[in-house]
């Protein structure tokens, strides 16, 4: 059985490992900086990492920020709702493919309201494939693909956003 849980703030360092080891592919822009910048940012309260275990194993993490600390890029695909924006969904090699990345995204919408969220916001290469099928299968829709040079250095290097709303 998956535990999913938010991570406790002794945690980080090793949340942070998890992410560079199974989170590092051609598809992810994964900045040293960047990932210290968005761990702060759990630290100091803009932003939660979710993780599920098995057997107290980590296999899976989310990082999403709370509605009041939406990055500033993603407000135009928030059209004025408070919003969520999930930075970070890595599942340990061995169990890919298992539903663990769609159960983050899940369990992450079911503490939306509770954050007063309206919305969450993501996004990935628009390339890759797995994650599409990670977001389609959570109920994602797309909202724009863009030339993102700075971040993407293989395939077409176009970003997609997708977002899904919560319902009334």
């Amino acid at each position: 059985m998956i535990d999913y849980r938010l991570a406790a703030p002794r945690e980080l360092n090793d949340l942070k490992a998890f992410l560079f080891r199974h989170g590092a592919n051609p598809w992810n822009h994964l900045p040293v900086d960047g990932v210290d910048a968005e761990f702060q940012s759990v630290v100091a309260g803009d932003a939660s990492a979710l993780v599920a275990c098995i057997e107290d194993q980590l296999v899976g993490l989310a990082i999403f920020y709370h509605p009041h600390a939406l990055p500033e890029a993603y407000i135009a695909y928030s059209n004025g709702r408070p919003a969520i924006y999930i930075a970070d969904v890595v599942v340990h090699q061995e169990v890919n493919g298992q539903g663990i990345g769609s159960a983050l995204l899940l369990n992450i919408l079911g503490r939306a309201p509770s954050l007063g969220a309206e919305m969450l916001v993501i996004d990935r290469h628009a390339d890759n494939l797995a994650s599409a099928g990670m977001m389609r299968k959570a109920g994602f829709q797309v909202l724009a693909t863009f030339l993102d040079l700075d971040r993407r250095d293989s395939g077409n290097r176009s970003t997609t956003v997708l977002g899904l709303y919560l319902k009334p």
